[in-house]
């Protein structure tokens, strides 16, 4: 086989309502932009040396700092993981920590954390009214990035990232093109470092507990109407009090056009079978552009969920409780629903708690046995340096990202504590690095191809070398592969690779190996002028008004009437600027 090579009031009510994902969720991709394209151009990696080796220095983007460098950051951790507890280590001072300061003399001073989601939005939009962000920080809402750089907060990043940038992450920024560099700029200066998700970060599938299923003689669902007799069958039988999970307190029950990769247990897979794409603006047949949240098969979902919590099988805390995976992982309900990560990244403890608990990920069709996607964007995070950081610790952020992205592979096999305590973690990865990888383990575990067959140095696909050698560790044998289907019972769940494996290989397939029928965008994914005037205000009024629907606090009968009050509000006037975008007249 051929080498491949490949303002409070407004902040608060602008981000509130946050999309988990692998490390954040994402905003901004295609479509157009209201802000001036940006006249920065970033640096290509070919006028730079190679890059050093994991873990080795060199004298640009990897170099050791001749003095000790403080950068004081915020961040966001799991509220419910308990691995730094177990391996005598604080948010702190911890393995990344210390790797950091030990190799490449840079001290990362954690200011103060918060747990992720909507608590740390709300400290973050407090820290940029007050004007009193930390050296850096990392979000996944672009509005706090524009808010901060409107109002002069941020470092202009430009010149430091060219030159300071690994040739790994140029080569991985610049195969995204120019959607990277207008999400992370405004007004044509570069402001902060764009995560860039791998693209199956936006499809959002559901999660079943295989075992339970085999044990009750059911078949896999494909529909709405398969997924609730498998959902009453669980409770029917004992295994669980309600059987499908929903988004915690602050977490919306779908994407938008603004925040498009599914976070966990958003219920993105219901809506997307009943044809409906809420939070999206989307080109219809007519070229008349239309807000999915305004459809009657965005009503019929609704009515659906409705039922669902009335009758027990959703839980009855949704959008409540302060945390989502504390049944699954406790192995007391029985269906969720997220993108690919949600498996094995996403509940660990879960198979931590009981190694026979076999969940498996599958596509949530139709009536009529279609497979709908919405289409994400590109990035999921937005790494922000404070105007008033030294040039040393600008320099400092630009090589801590590139340390992460070349060595976090490396990294994860030396501790026990998840990547996620990198400091300053945005993940930056080739589209589709995830089904890339799983296709390539899967020739690799049958015996098609090996290691050898593949290039790695300097490759965007930057755990490749170490999944394949991770095959062999995490694997108690390669049978699975012949029919492309690894269990829970093939795995060795105590090997430090375990979760990205299983994410990889089972929580992917449907992505890797399944084509959608059809993959439904954004008309944009930016903030228009009337968005920027009218969204929140939106967006708030309508996250109000699903969530006391689906809890009965509201009737669905009142959802013409806000579908009246959503146009009159401003969604009119979005509307005719995603109207513009759909024809070329923005």
């Amino acid at each position: 086989m051929a080498k491949r090579k490949k303002l409070l009031s407004v902040l608060l009510a602008a981000g509130l309502l946050a999309v988990s994902g692998c490390g954040t969720g994402g905003e901004e991709a295609r479509g157009g932009n209201s802000e001036a394209v940006s006249t920065w151009k970033m640096a290509t990696s070919d006028q730079y040396e190679a890059d050093a080796e994991p873990g080795e220095t060199d004298d640009r983007a990897f170099q050791r700092f001749e003095n000790p460098v403080d950068i004081h950051i915020g961040m966001a951790v799991s509220a419910t993981d308990t691995s730094l507890k177990e391996n005598g280590e604080t948010v702190e001072d911890n393995f990344f920590i210390r790797y950091l300061r030990e190799k490449f003399n840079i001290n990362v001073i954690v200011d103060w954390y918060t747990a992720d989601g909507e608590s740390y939005n709300q400290k973050v939009s407090t820290l940029i009214a007050s004007n009193s962000l930390p050296d850096a920080l990392v979000t996944s809402e672009r509005n706090y990035m524009l808010m901060a750089a409107k109002d002069g907060q941020l470092a202009d990043l430009g010149d430091v990232f060219n030159q300071y940038a690994s040739r790994q992450v140029l080569d991985i920024v610049n195969a995204a093109g120019d959607v990277a560099t207008d999400k992370a700029s405004w007004q044509g200066t570069f402001y902060s470092l764009p995560g860039l998700d791998v693209a199956a970060s936006g499809t959002c599938v559901y999660f079943i507990r295989q075992d339970w299923l085999d044990e009750l003689n059911l078949e896999v669902p494909k529909t709405v109407a398969d997924l609730e007799n498998a959902a009453r069958a669980f409770m029917e039988a004992g295994k669980c009090d309600y059987a499908i999970e929903g988004p915690a307190n602050g977490i919306r029950t779908y994407c938008t056009f603004l925040a498009s990769s599914p976070g966990v247990c958003m219920l993105d897979a219901v809506y997307q079978a009943h044809n409906a794409f809420p939070g999206y603006f989307i080109k219809g047949e007519d070229g008349k552009v239309y807000y999915g949240s305004t459809t009657p098969e965005f009503k019929q979902a609704l009515e659906l969920l409705h039922r669902w919590y009335e009758e027990g099988i959703l839980n009855p805390e949704i959008g409540v409780q302060t945390d989502a995976m504390k049944n699954i992982n406790a192995g007391k309900t029985g269906i969720y629903m997220c993108s690919w990560w949600g498996l094995g990244y996403g509940n660990f403890s879960a198979f931590k708690n009981d190694p026979t608990a076999n969940w498996q990920s599958y596509p949530l069709y139709t009536d009529e046995g279609e497979w709908n996607i919405h289409v994400g964007n590109l990035g999921n995070g937005y790494t922000l340096v404070n105007k008033n950081a030294s040039e040393e610790v600008k320099k400092a952020v630009i090589i801590m990202n590139n340390i992460h992205v070349r060595d976090e592979a490396m990294l994860v096999n030396q501790t026990k504590i998840p990547v996620g305590y990198f400091p300053l973690r945005n993940n930056m990865a080739a589209a589709d690095e995830s089904e890339y990888t799983h296709n390539v383990l899967l020739s690799v575990a049958r015996g098609e191809t090996t290691v050898d067959d593949y290039e790695f140095k300097g490759t965007a696909y930057k755990h490749l070398k170490d999944d394949i050698n991770a095959l062999s560790t995490v694997f108690n044998n390669l049978d699975w592969a012949k029919d492309d289907y690894a269990t829970i019972y093939d795995m060795n769940v105590d090997d430090n690779n375990f979760a990205r494996m299983y994410s990889l290989m089972i929580t992917d397939r449907p992505a890797a190996t399944l084509k959608p029928d059809h993959e439904i965008s954004s008309v944009s994914y930016s903030v228009t002028p009337a968005a920027e005037k009218y969204w929140s205000n939106l967006i708030a009024m309508e996250d109000a008004f699903v969530l006391q629907v689906i809890t009965g606090k509201k009737d669905i009968s009142e959802f013409d009437r806000f579908i009246s009050d959503w146009k009159a509000q401003g969604g009119e006037e979005i509307l005719k600027d995603m109207q513009d975008i759909a024809d070329g007249r923005e």
